[in-house]
């Protein structure tokens, strides 16, 4: 089991695996305990997570201490459940000897499932490696090959793959060709959007526009006859507003004026025939527009066609004029009507321009037989065929086609090992495989536990456990809607209180013992996943009374555990540390130290007892090694485990603790909390060295002729002939 550590900040390390079925974990307040706790109930979609951090994880939002249903004692029905357990266990034995077979084995030259399919892959992926290498290499090889460039800059491998099928080599003389087409310009002469209109038809539609006339629906007598007071009228209306004085005459404009000039010029009629001329107008803007856009560009064409070209272009310089002077009559026509909508205005008798479809047919043809010259298509086939050459010489040189279908073999190896590895795999987690099996089995244990079901087992329980150990015991009570929980009744004067009415340390010592009760729970569903039984700190300062009880009940616990579960303890206590782990293993369980340099904790694993501490006078000599042998950490970090340590050895020796450190100079202010305040212990410090002041604390040793001792703890450590201690590493 691995928890992921990377998004959180206060540890050294990205990860902490715990490959134990047992873990005990020990740290100060504040190195991380319960940030672990955390990460762990984040497993809960693979694992059923249970985690103890004392009474107030326990009660619900009502303040209760809700029941619990455990399943009484029934003889027969009791057989049957460890009848079904036994089968669970067997079918648990199978699969971890089928586990075993997909893991790796603990001897290295063992073969199962997992060695055969590893190296299968391994094999594949080292011969995949090669080929993958050889294309990548070959790829650079042909990109960065000039003269001619024969690849594009973006060139990869997938790109050389493609080309392995038309790989060929070529003679000199074919190469030498090709290498002449390449250098070949290439010009392409452009489309060019001829105008379609039909200038006849264009002409006659304007005269049309010009005779057209519409009549007055209101008169106006003073702008009757005369367009140039029409118009003059018109936009007098557009610049001004009911009420504004006159630009003109100075008046102020009345009412009446404006409406009347409204209905002159809003009538249906006036607006569909002004409508009419604008668009006229704005389809000659565009033929202007693209009659101007014709450009020909004689740098577009071979130097054969050159000649052809320049002729085409003057020709087409000639209509465009042509055009240009049309239309431009065309549109001051259409201009001035607009002045005149209600009079008719003569024609225009002007010749039609000639069309641009005779010269549009000669430039059609000169530019196919230009742009049919195919160079592009012959130089990027050139150049094809001159990189597929230097492929050709590539695979030649790698034995390519050898090294494929040696790595096709391989792959077809892998996967028959990939297949047989699945299939046994299968046998735990495929449909009716083991693990369905014992999903079965578990739900066959529920519908027994159902017809034993009890919720006062949970008090009886507890109340047994305590006795003669508290003055009250737990009864189960039924709120109004059949909700069981638990209360205190005071076994003295029978007096009912609730649950958080008892002293912290009593409440704790419930709340631990009913959480180890629940882990018996009979649910309505059973869950078939790996147990995780967390402890996040279950000693506390309030607890002193009850921890050989509590560390008895855990002892209980560890030796019930199944093959599957996963147990963790995690404690600042080290007297209960001690106490708790005693005779477990190292090689068989897991002991991590949690230890903060000041800035990040590190995760330390300890593999053998000598590792670990047995008292806690023992620890106080771990954690001042450690932080002496952390880079980051200060000499005043030092200070405090050295007083500690000073302090808890002068009264178990009944020494006095002020002469034990007046025999080194400066110690008794650097090592005596009393002497000094806590702002003098820079200045005392004086820039010492970490190194500087453990010399100072062996001196204290060695001065009272207690040496032995500091070098008993201390470890890997000698002393020069001056007296000087020399670290060993």
């Amino acid at each position: 089991m691995k928890i992921d550590l990377s998004s959180v900040n206060i540890f050294e390390d990205n990860e902490l695996e715990l490959d134990k079925k047992i873990t005990f974990i020990f740290g100060k307040n504040g190195t991380g305990k319960s940030t672990i706790t955390e990460e762990i109930k984040k497993l809960n979609s693979d694992y059923d997570v249970s985690v103890f951090q004392g009474f107030n994880n326990i009660i619900d939002e009502n303040h209760r201490l809700n029941a619990v249903v455990l399943g009484e004692e029934n003889l027969v029905i009791n057989t049957q459940i460890e009848q079904k357990k036994k089968e669970i266990e067997l079918k648990q034995d199978e699969i971890d000897k089928i586990s075993k077979t997909l893991s790796e084995p603990e001897v290295e030259e063992d073969s199962n499932f997992w060695t055969r399919k590893r190296n299968a892959q391994e094999a594949y992926r080292v011969a995949e490696k090669k080929l993958d290498d050889f294309y990548t290499q070959s790829a650079s090889t042909i990109k960065n090959k000039k003269n001619p460039q024969i690849a594009k800059t973006s060139y990869n491998k997938r790109n050389f793959q493609d080309d392995l099928q038309s790989a060929a080599l070529l003679q000199d003389d074919e190469k030498k060709e090709l290498i002449e087409t390449i250098k070949s310009e290439v010009k392409t002469a452009p489309n060019i959007l001829f105008p379609c209109e039909d200038m006849t038809q264009l002409l006659n539609e304007i005269n049309s526009i010009l005779q057209k006339t519409v009549t007055e629906r209101v008169k106006v007598k003073r702008i009757d006859n005369n367009p140039e007071k029409r118009e003059f009228a018109k936009r007098g209306l557009k610049l001004h507003k009911k009420g504004e004085v006159c630009a003109f005459c100075g008046n102020e404009i009345k009412d009446d004026v404006f409406d009347e000039l409204e209905s002159y010029f809003s009538a249906d009629e006036v607006k569909e025939f002004q409508m009419q001329i604008a668009e006229k107008i704005e389809s000659i803007d565009l033929i202007m527009k693209n009659v101007s856009g014709i450009q020909v560009s004689i740098a577009d064409f071979y130097p054969a066609y050159i000649k052809e070209a320049t002729t085409i272009k003057e020709e087409i310089e000639i209509i465009k004029k042509s055009y240009m002077v049309f239309l431009t009559k065309m549109k001051k026509a259409l201009d001035d009507k607009q002045k005149y909508l209600f009079e008719s205005r003569n024609e225009v008798e002007d010749e039609v321009p000639k069309s641009f479809s005779d010269v549009e047919k000669k430039y059609r043809d000169i530019q196919k037989s230009n742009n049919e010259n195919d160079i592009e298509a012959k130089k990027q086939e050139s150049i094809r065929k001159i990189r597929c050459h230097y492929v050709k010489q590539l695979i030649d040189e790698f034995d390519y086609f050898s090294k494929k279908a040696e790595a096709d073999t391989l792959l077809i190896e892998m996967n028959q090992r990939e297949k047989e590895f699945d299939d046994e795999k299968s046998k735990i987690d495929g449909h009716g495989g083991l693990k369905d099996s014992i999903t079965n089995i578990l739900a066959e244990i529920t519908d027994l536990q159902n017809q034993t079901k009890n919720e006062s087992i949970l008090a009886d329980n507890i109340n047994k456990k305590l006795l003669h150990m508290v003055s009250f015991k737990l009864e189960h009570f039924e709120d109004s809607e059949s909700k069981g929980f638990y209360k205190v009744k005071d076994c003295n004067t029978n007096a009912i209180r609730d649950i958080t009415e008892l002293s912290t340390g009593e409440k704790n010592v419930i709340a631990f013992l009913y959480f180890l009760e629940k882990l018996d729970e009979v649910k309505e569903t059973p869950v078939n996943k790996p147990r995780i039984i967390v402890f996040d700190d279950p000693m506390n300062s309030n607890d002193d009374g009850m921890q050989y009880l509590i560390i008895e009940e855990l002892q209980t616990l560890m030796k019930k555990l199944l093959e599957t579960d996963h147990f963790i303890l995690l404690t600042h206590n080290k007297h209960f540390y001690i106490n708790v782990r005693y005779n477990h293993k190292y090689n068989k369980d897991k002991f991590i130290r949690f230890h903060s340099n000041g800035t990040k904790t590190q995760i330390i694993t300890l593999v053998k007892d000598e590792d670990d501490f047995k008292t806690s006078y023992e620890s106080l000599w771990i954690e001042l090694k450690l932080l002496y042998e952390y880079d980051v950490t200060s000499a005043d970090m030092l200070l405090n485990p050295i007083r500690r340590i000073i302090e808890t050895f002068t009264k178990f020796n009944a020494l006095d603790k002020t002469n034990f450190c007046n025999e080194v100079s400066g110690a008794k202010k650097l090592f005596d909390v009393n002497s000094h305040s806590i702002d003098d212990i820079e200045a005392e410090l004086n820039g010492k060295t970490k190194q500087e002041v453990i010399q100072m604390f062996y001196d204290c040793f060695a001065k009272n002729d207690y040496g032995n001792h500091f070098l008993k703890y201390w470890k890997n450590v000698s002393i020069d002939e001056t007296g000087k201690l020399v670290m060993e590493n």
